[in-house]
Order: C-alpha cells, then structure tokens, then sequence
C-alpha cells in the first residue's frame, strides 16, 4: 500500500499545482473581464468538455483493461489507441464546425459561436491526452506525468495574462490555449515508454472489441459530463450569460481536495483491473474501503470549513461583484460527501458498462426536469440544488451495484463510522471559530488566520483517533517533513 501512497502524493501534488493555479487565476479573470466575456469564456469550457467525452471515447478507461491483459501486446494496444483517437479528432473538429452557430444561437450569444470556432484545434488536441495519461501511470510514469501537468498550466497562466493584459482579446487566448493544449499532448506522448510506444499498428479485431466495450461507456460518459453541466447549459438558456456567470463563479473546485479525489482515482483504477483479472475480489474490497478513508479522512474537514464560511471566502476571493456565487459555492461543495470514491471503476473492469448507461440515462432525465423547475422558481440556486440532488442519487445506485459485483454489503466497502466520526470532529472544533467570527463580526483575515490551525488540529485529533489507516499515513509522512513534526 506504500507504493500506492507515493503515486497518490506524487500525482496529487502535480494535480493539486495544475487545480490551484486555475484556482488563483479566477480572481484575476472576474476582476478583468465583463460578466459577458467571463460568461462566455465559461460556455466555450462546457461545449469542449462535453465533446471531448465523446470523442475521447472513454479509451482512456478502456486502456487500462486491454493493457493489464497479459494476452495483449502493449506496443499493439496503444498503437490502435492512438490511431482511433486520430481519428476521433477529425470527426470532432468537424462536428464542432456544425454545432457552432447554432450553439451560439441557443445560448443567445453572438460572440460564442466565434470562440468555439477558434477553439477547434484545442478540442482536437485535448482528445488524445486522458488516453495518454492513464497509459503513462499504467506505467509508473506518475512524476514525469505530474512535472507535465504543471509545466503546461503555468504555461496556461502566462498565455491567459498575455492574451488579456496585453490584447485586451479572448478570441487571442482561444488561441493560446489550443497551442498550450498541443504542447501538452507532444509531452505526453514523448514519455510514453519507448516500448510501448508505436503508431504504425492499428489491429482491427482489438479496435473492433474496445469500441464494443467503449460504446456504453461513451454513451453514459456523456451523460454523465450532461449531469455535470446541464445545469450551467440550462441556465445560459433560461436565464442569462450574466446569471451564468454568477454560477460559473460559484460552482468551482477547492485544489487539494479535486487533486487527492483525481489522483486516488487514478491510481487505484490500474489495480483494479489487475486485482480483478485475477479475481481478487477480497482484496479489491479492502483495496477500495482505504481508498475511500483516506479520501474522507482529508476531504471532510475542508468540506466543513468551505460549507461553514462559504460567503466571506467568496466575496474575499471574487469580490463583492460576486456575492450572489456564494450560496451556490456552499451548495456545490456538499458534492464533496460523496466525491471520495471511484463508483464506476468495479463496473467498468468488470465490464457490467450497460448498466452504468442505463443509470445515468434515468439521472439525466431527473436532472433535467429538477433542473426545468427549480431554476424557473429559485434561479440559480435552482440548479446547484438539482446538480447535488442527482448526484447523491447516482453515486447511491453505482454504490449498490459494486457492492453486487463484489458480492459485499455498503458497511463492508464504506466505513460509514469513520465519515461520521470525522464530520463530528471538525464541526466540533470550527464552532468556536464560527462563533467568534459571526458574534463579532470580524475581518475575513480571522477565518484565514485561523485555518491552518482548524486544519492541523482536525488532521491530528482523527489520526490520533485512528480515522486513517496509519501504516498509510506514516509512509506519507516519511516524504513530507511538516507530517513527521506531528508522528515523532
């Protein structure tokens, strides 16, 4: 469990780098740009994350499989990869070259439909590079893959203040990030070991099979990015760009705790499917209930901060120009209760994919009409309201069917003592520190003054209680100094 320790740490640190730089650059976008243009700049994201889960065609999961199968050859596997997904690239370029205008149209938007005409070079780029990185951490290559991540966002961030400052343009930073997002995708594939790395195969029978495996999954991929943004989609229609804005703003990732969720997601899956192959069930069990703690055991007092003074750390963060993205901040961020578990990995290797299609079909239908309702009467909140509601529901049916396939009971894969123990733990000691700050009505520096101390006070009194598996912890903390301080 050591090894796996290292690759989460390692891949968290460049993921969580990658996610706070993103993060730290949403005050300077709000700040410089107009509700309009900062709404814009948010619908072009949408538009190319939904076509990319489709045109990526779910092969960055399929890789996994194909490649801890003994019977396949590795150079044979990723080559078809890379050729399919070349593929995929041109059909999405042209794909977007349709939709744009009338994309633009529905969102009643005249300057999007030019955006995303910009940005097609960009989605093709970006359709290759999730494939890339789950063949690279299949091969233990998690540090060269992280140093990457990061390079390529820094470059990112320079791009966005040239583009802005100096060309005053978001047309010229579509056209920034397309470079970025191509210099990205020649790193990865440079990194890929020279072994396995190959175009010139393209085997016919295997892409046949991996499309037949892919296909409900490509189906249900989208769905599931639909769950995610059909909320933002349907208030840019309903509402405004403007409204749009104010839920863009509000509906965002804190770093580390999107970094650790992303990177023991990653990490786990490959073993997974190789436990699986083997039919390791037992260990699969145990493999994903410490997943899963140690994600709570990280995640949950952040939640209960971010929940607690979610609207000071707005208005301090995006300004008051944004105080109406703060109840849609603190809603979002109970999607983190659940956000600590891989729930469709079991599913996939197992290849049970139809069910996770016909699971997020019936989600997306309630999402919609949750969605249809709730934003006519409430706004905004209406659709973090319905984004939380579905997803509760979906991870409750995805749970249920693990638990199925692994012949095992909720308690057995969810230590659902520890999530409660770790809740009540971190409530107990932001009282004081909420209490003080609302009876006083203090400055936002109190909260940020005092949330080192919340931290380190809440990660040791549930390490000392054992809300972590401790062999874990202490293999963490033999790399990180600022741990060892607390486990001499």
């Amino acid at each position: 469990m050591s090894a796996k320790a290292i690759k989460v740490l390692i891949l968290s640190f460049g993921n969580g780098i990658n996610i706070l730089i993103n993060f730290c650059t949403l005050p300077y976008l709000v700040r410089s740009l107009s509700y309009i243009e900062y709404g814009s700049y948010g619908q072009v994201l949408i538009v190319l994350s939904l076509l990319q889960g489709i045109f990526t065609y779910n092969l960055n999961n399929i890789a996994n499989i194909y490649l801890a199968q003994s019977e396949h050859n590795s150079s044979n596997v990723f080559s078809t990869l890379m050729r399919s997904s070349l593929v995929a690239s041109l059909l999405s370029m042209l794909v977007l070259l349709i939709l744009a205008n009338p994309i633009g149209v529905s969102f009643e938007n005249p300057d999007l439909a030019k955006l995303l005409l910009i940005s097609i070079f960009n989605l093709a780029c970006q359709i290759p590079i999730p494939i890339l990185i789950s063949v690279l951490i299949f091969h233990d290559k998690v540090k060269e893959t992280a140093s990457i991540l990061v390079i390529t966002n820094v470059l990112k961030i320079i791009a966005m203040l040239v583009a802005i400052q100096v060309f005053h343009s978001i047309s010229i930073l579509m056209v920034f990030l397309s470079i970025v997002s191509l210099i990205q995708m020649v790193l990865l594939y440079s990194i890929v070991p020279k072994s396995t790395r190959s175009i010139s195969k393209f085997d016919s029978t295997l892409a046949k099979e991996m499309i037949l495996v892919a296909t409900p999954l490509v189906i249900s991929g989208f769905i599931e990015r639909a769950l995610v943004y059909v909320d933002g989609v349907m208030i840019s229609s309903m509402l405004s760009t403007h409204q749009y804005a104010l839920y863009r703003a509000g509906a965002i990732e804190v770093p580390f705790i999107a970094a650790l969720y992303g990177s023991v997601a990653i990490i786990v899956m490959p073993e997974v499917a190789k436990l699986f192959a083997l039919n390791a069930k037992q260990e699969i069990i145990v493999l994903k209930r410490k997943a899963i703690s140690t994600t709570v055991y990280f995640v949950y007092p952040i939640l209960v901060f971010l929940v607690v003074f979610s609207r000071p750390l707005v208005t301090f963060y995006l300004s008051e120009k944004y105080a109406e993205s703060a109840l849609v901040f603190a809603i979002f961020n109970l999607s983190l209760l659940v956000r600590v578990n891989d729930y469709q990995d079991i599913i996939i290797v197992s290849k049970n994919s139809s069910f996770i299609f016909k699971a997020a079909s019936g989600i997306l239908v309630l999402n919609i009409i949750l969605n249809f309702f709730l934003i006519q009467y409430v706004g905004v909140i209406g659709g973090a309201a319905s984004f939380i509601s579905v997803l509760f529901i979906f991870a409750f049916v995805l749970t249920h069917k693990t638990c199925s396939i692994l012949d095992c009971k909720f308690v057995e894969l969810i230590d659902f003592s520890q999530i409660g123990k770790v809740l009540l733990s971190s409530s107990i000691i932001i009282l004081p520190i909420a209490i003080i700050y609302y009876y006083f009505n203090l400055s936002v520096w109190f909260i940020i003054i005092c949330s080192p101390f919340y931290l380190i006070l809440a990660y040791y009194l549930n390490w000392y209680l054992k809300m972590i598996d401790q062999d874990l912890f202490l293999s963490i903390g033999q790399k990180l100094w600022f741990v060892r301080l607390f486990i001499k």
